[in-house]
């Protein structure tokens, strides 16, 4: 049991966490201020250095610091007395200064404090301590970020776009060329959706991260769930205690307004570190979309031409709070409980036309849409973590519970009409109320041990637990007005699923030559049981994910890397559903109970020059590969929306990224993906045997400073016609311009910047060719977008935030949210 002391200082912290930046504003007397400035050997500013203000005789640390990306170190509400400063950075030597004295009330301006740089020779090399931009180790490619140009101005959904092989298409992060990318902050994933990701990225400052990780190949450390890869955002990590508070709002404006706001505290102390956030989203926006489909059979060709304009508001609010508690002995217990509680609405109003013949008009299908849901969401985590000694020698171990439930009510009226759209019989209407409910359990630990400097052994174990309930109640309207239940359409499907896994890693060099091998086990038990139909499918399975990472230095300018791993992608707990759920009485969707998990053998070979220039060339194959298609009946003329198991889809592709400066005060990254798609079908898929493409993605952005409070920013990219499962894509492109400036001493940042600028981008269109017929759709968004961002920052803003999660990162991702 904890003590009672402890409990009170924890309260105590509590309330110093609430309050302390107001105190810290408002207690501006009494005590006496120090200011200088540090900066390198060339004269130019030093930022991130750690201070230390050292009560003298004794060397008692009194406060401590680091100094801001202009080099400026301030000790405010200094007592009388002698001091010394401390000064230390990575690569610099310690500076020391002479004795201070400081009377009450006095302001001390000092002589600028100028570090030079660490040198020890080694043999014939001079070993200097700084990190290139763009480091290539062994297993992923690292932007080193910090006091680098990007590490100010920017957000970090900003800076993900300047990262080798990243792309962003409407706030949807993709990896050369792959969307459903992995996001974790300091090796945690964040188990957000992916409006939710953009949005915790864009409220995280660029100034706050250390370097940004790219795994495209992840080892066996990692679930072996996924194939486009994982990008890791690490943030500062340093000592310092204190308060501190970011507020945040973001308004934007394209047809409709949209907006959110919130805030972030963080306290520190000795023993403990809180974390509390809360953001609120309330936005509008709109769907226009358009199919144009025809079906065959032995009489003739019926054709569809359907137009609907949906309309929804989103309403969202997310909160989170941590603790980290120091044990001693390099020991930290942590908890995690984070939550969403949503809802929304939306109305959609559509006219099928139909015909037999192009140009005509035999009857209209009128229909309107309403429907509304909540979403709540709420996670526990406990984490422990002992570190043994100074090696690196740890053990780290998770639990996490989740708890999710979405109920979605929705109304659909169809009105039937003649070509004179004069109405012809009576309309049918009916409703639906779906329930969901999933409960996630895991258990995970990991050890890590350095024999030495060049031998390292990782190894872990993880188990988890999935339930999920669905409950669709489907209800008639009758001529009297009422509502009758519809046995036969409604449903109910329950899903259960364990997976126990354990893997093992070891990392040795010889010289400049690294080799890293991997093994990870997995075994999968899951039921699938549709209730209403009777129908159970049970599964039982074992697999193994070797993984081995090869990396040659041949000298300073040049490396070389191989990689190979096996990975595996569930499906969506929802996909298993063999149910059939009608949009109207031509559109409908059902789940494949079948479906089987899809296997991935990924090959890449990396090449870095200059630990600046990147060439990567990856070749993928994903055998029973899942992918939707969709089916038309000749017989009723509708079509349906499912998931199927390909037999193998193929991927080829190369990355090249280069970073150009073209002035001193003007940057570019310029990104080229260029990837061959091939899917092999089978005699079910629906759509031709083979469909294959050679496509690409273009960005370049640019960077430019005015000072060292304004920059602007311009990111232009292109996306070639592409090909996924069945359906063909046509090209897109765009512009995002915007500008950014720091007020009051860096706190306040305030940024104007409109995505797609000339509007292209708000219009997709794809198209799928069938057996009996064709299908295409143009899908119409709200992409042009004004946003105004304001934030600001008070009280200790050196703290470290303890934004972090563990656990249930492929579980929680195979959710619909």
């Amino acid at each position: 049991m904890m003590k009672p002391q402890k409990i009170k200082l924890l309260l105590a912290s509590l309330i110093i966490m609430l309050v302390a930046p107001w105190v810290a504003v408002s207690a501006q007397s009494g005590g006496g201020k120090l200011h200088t400035v540090v900066v390198g050997p060339d004269n130019l500013p030093l930022g991130a250095a750690s201070i230390l203000l050292l009560r003298s005789p004794g060397d008692i640390p009194l406060k401590g610091t680091v100094s801001k990306a202009n080099g400026d170190i301030e000790f405010v509400e200094v007592p009388h007395g002698t001091y010394v400063i401390q000064v230390s950075a990575v690569g610099y030597t310690t500076y020391r200064s002479a004795e201070i004295t400081m009377k009450t009330a006095a302001a001390l301006a000092l002589d600028t404090i100028h570090l030079q740089t660490e040198r020890r020779v080694l043999g014939e090399a001079q070993v200097v301590g700084r990190k290139p931009l763009i480091e290539s180790q062994i297993d992923k490619i690292v932007l080193n970020v910090e006091n680098s140009v990007l590490a100010t101005g920017n957000n970090a959904l900003e800076l993900l776009q300047k990262v080798p092989g990243v792309t962003l298409d409407n706030k949807k992060i993709n990896l050369r060329g792959k969307s459903n990318v992995i996001i974790m902050i300091d090796g945690k994933p964040t188990y957000l959706s992916a409006d939710e990701v953009s949005r915790l990225l864009e409220n995280t400052a660029s100034n706050s991260i250390t370097s940004i990780e790219l795994l495209t190949n992840p080892p066996a450390k990692y679930d072996a769930a996924g194939n486009a890869g994982i990008i890791n955002i690490k943030t500062k990590k340093n000592t310092q205690f204190g308060s501190n508070v970011s507020l945040n709002l973001n308004l934007g404006q394209g047809k409709y307004a949209k907006g959110d706001g919130g805030f972030l505290i963080n306290h520190r102390n000795n023993w403990v570190n809180l974390f509390a956030s809360y953001n609120y989203q309330n936005s509008l926006g709109f769907n226009d979309l358009t199919i144009d489909r025809s079906v065959m059979d032995s009489i003739g060709t019926t054709y569809f031409n359907s137009d609907s304009y949906s309309k929804f508001r989103y309403r969202a609010h997310n909160f989170k709070f941590a603790a980290d508690f120091n044990l001693g002995k390099q020991q930290v217990l942590g908890l995690v409980v984070n939550g969403n509680v949503s809802d929304g609405n939306a109305t959609r109003q559509g006219d099928n036309l139909i015909a037999s013949q192009k140009g005509t008009l035999d009857s209209v299908v009128q229909g309107s849409n309403f429907s509304d849901f909540t979403y709540r969401y709420l996670a526990y985590n406990l984490n422990y973590k002992k570190t043994f000694d100074t090696l690196g020698t740890e053990l780290t171990a998770n639990v996490d519970y989740s708890y999710s439930k979405n109920h979605d009510n929705s109304m659909v009226k169809n009105r039937f009409l003649d070509p004179d759209w004069k109405e012809f019989k009576m309309p049918n209407v009916f409703r639906n109320d779906m329930l969901s409910n999933t409960k996630i359990f895991v258990f995970k630990t990991d050890f890590v041990h350095p024999f030495n400097k060049t031998t390292k052994l990782e190894a872990g174990l993880k188990y988890s637990r999935v339930k999920t309930d669905n409950n669709l109640i489907y209800e008639d309207q009758n001529q009297a007005g009422e509502f009758v239940l519809n046995t036969k359409q409604s449903n109910q499907f329950l899903y259960n699923e364990n997976i126990a896994a354990a893997y093992v890693t070891l990392n040795k060099s010889f010289g400049k030559f690294t080799v890293q091998t991997g093994l990870r086990i997995e075994n999968t038990a899951s039921l699938g049981n549709s209730v209403t139909l009777g129908q159970r499918t049970k599964r039982n399975y074992t697999d193994f994910f070797p993984t081995i990472f090869i990396q040659q230095q041949i000298n300073d300018n040049h490396k070389f890397g191989l990689s190979y791993s096996r990975r595996i992608d569930r499906p969506d707990y929802g996909a298993l559903n063999p149910f059939i759920y009608y949009l109207d009485q031509y559109t409908y969707q059902y789940g494949n109970p079948y479906l089987n998990p899809q296997y991935t053998n990924s090959y890449e070979l990396n090449y870095t020059f200059k630990e600046r220039y990147l060439l990567s060339l990856g070749y993928k194959r994903t055998n029973d590969a899942i992918t939707q298609v969709i089916e038309s009946n000749s017989e009723t003329k509708a079509i349906a929306q499912t998931d199927r198991n390909l037999t193998y889809f193929d991927y080829y592709n190369m990355n090249i990224n280069i970073p150009v400066k073209i002035l001193k005060w003007w940057t570019t990254s310029n990104n080229l993906t260029a990837f061959y798609s091939k899917y092999n079908f089978d005699e079910r898929s629906g759509a031709q045997r083979q469909l294959e493409k050679l496509s690409f993605q273009m960005s370049s952005n640019h960077d430019i400073r005015i000072g060292e409070t304004t920059n602007v920013e311009l990111t232009a990219n292109y996306f070639s016609p592409a090909v996924y499962g069945v359906f063909s894509f046509k090209s897109y492109y765009g512009i995002d311009v915007g500008a950014g400036k720091t007020f009051l001493d860096k706190k306040l940042n305030v940024k104007l910047a409109v995505n797609d600028i000339l509007n292209t981008r708000g219009e997709r269109r794809l198209s799928s060719a069938q057996e009996n017929g064709y299908y295409r759709i143009r899908n119409g968004y709200d992409s042009r977008v004004v946003r105004l961002s304001l934030s600001y920052r008070f009280g200790n803003v050196n703290i470290k935030s303890l934004d972090k999660r563990a656990g249930n990162n492929d579980e929680d991702n195979r959710l619909k949210k």
